[in-house]
């Protein structure tokens, strides 16, 4: 599939309560905030007001204990960390992609693959995680083809910290578009998959601590981001949508007529639950779509607005809504999550050990 044409979710109608003139104003005035602090690379930042706890929705912990490759006996437990994260040498090299084999979350579907890229560091040294959602249709192999060179030149000459990116696969079998989420038929339980086996698979027997993990994705992955790490706020200290959405838009009846659950998964009214996070929104210019074209600089406002102690960047981007933006815009994500992963070190004892050389490995996707 050629990158310029390759598509995310693009569906649903614009909603109307919000105008054309608030969010283009709310664009200029990102952009002379950004002139007047010197932020090289071009967003504008809001601190806002004092952490705020958020609601009372329980989160899904993953477990401690490590999942085993279905491929190999090995595991993917975390090896003991003798260097701290924060303090990780540039890579040596390009990183390795490697594909495991994850237990689904479905009775129809033993497992689902996870492309995780590795940089070229010292099996000891302790890494952030970022966990990477595709859109629809989409897949893992092509966001990691589009962003692997990017990550490399980063973390090599680029000046930034390594970590690892894990690209899981989001997909379903009774629903073709699963908005990252668990389907009220019980089918296509992606949010679980994810949260329970996915999180223990790649990082080990102990868990990262929030401030070395975040989520993004793009298109439906920018909403599953958005949406994930506010019904897990425990679990991921930044989040980054790309041409995403943030409010209910279920083709393929994720959520069925409940209410209630479509309530539970609308990012616009939970945004109270990004207290204390970091949060990077990103929105292809020449976007035509109305599901996607003005949802950034609208879910901007509702940030704002909320006065919880956001620390919110968001930022229009040349292109469209193809992974040709992806690649091209995904520097500014690279230098959005270092900030943050070096701005609150955690101790950390331990770290995700290299994937198994006896898992089988994505050519496309190493080659990416």
């Amino acid at each position: 599939m050629a990158a310029s044409a390759a598509r995310g979710h693009r569906r649903a109608r614009k909603r109307s309560r919000w105008n054309a003139l608030r969010g283009f104003a709310l664009f200029v005035l990102s952009t002379m905030l950004v002139a007047g602090s010197g932020v090289a690379f071009g967003y504008a930042t809001h601190h806002f007001g004092k952490h705020q706890s958020a609601d009372d929705a329980t989160p899904v912990a993953p477990p401690t204990a490590p999942l085993t490759d279905s491929t190999t006996d090995d595991s993917i437990a975390s090896a003991p960390g003798t260097i701290t994260w924060h303090a990780v040498p540039k890579a040596t090299g390009p990183g390795t992609v490697t594909t495991l084999n994850v237990p689904s979350a479905d009775t129809d579907m033993k497992t689902r693959p996870v492309l995780v890229y590795r940089p070229a560091v010292p099996a000891g040294v302790v890494l952030p995680v970022v966990y990477w959602l595709h859109g629809d249709p989409g897949e893992p192999d092509r966001m990691m083809e589009a962003v692997k060179d990017v990550l490399d030149q980063a973390f090599t000459t680029g000046g930034q910290a390594p970590f690892i990116v894990a690209a899981p696969t989001g997909g379903g079998t009774a629903h073709d578009d699963t908005e990252w989420a668990d389907a009220a038929d019980g089918k296509d339980m992606v949010e679980t998959y994810l949260i329970k086996n996915v999180l223990p698979a790649v990082e080990g027997k102990t868990p990262l601590p929030a401030s070395m993990r975040a989520i993004a994705g793009f298109s439906m992955g920018g909403y599953g981001a958005a949406n994930l790490a506010l019904r897990h706020p425990d679990l991921f200290g930044q989040f980054v949508s790309m041409a995403g959405y943030f409010h209910v838009d279920d083709p393929a009846g994720m959520f069925g007529s409940d209410a209630k659950l479509q309530a539970a998964n609308t990012p616009d009214d939970m945004v109270q639950k990004a207290a204390g996070k970091r949060v990077l929104l990103l929105e292809d210019e020449d976007d035509p779509d109305p599901l996607i074209n003005g949802e950034a600089a609208e879910f901007a406002q509702r940030l704002d607005d909320c006065d919880c102690g956001v620390d919110l960047n968001w930022h229009l981007e040349p292109g469209g809504h193809t992974y040709d933006f992806v690649t091209g815009s995904f520097p500014k994500v690279i230098t959005f999550l270092d900030q943050g992963f070096t701005a609150d070190p955690a101790a950390a004892t331990s770290a995700p050990a290299p994937v198994s050389a006896s898992a089988s490995v994505s050519a496309s996707a190493s080659n990416g």
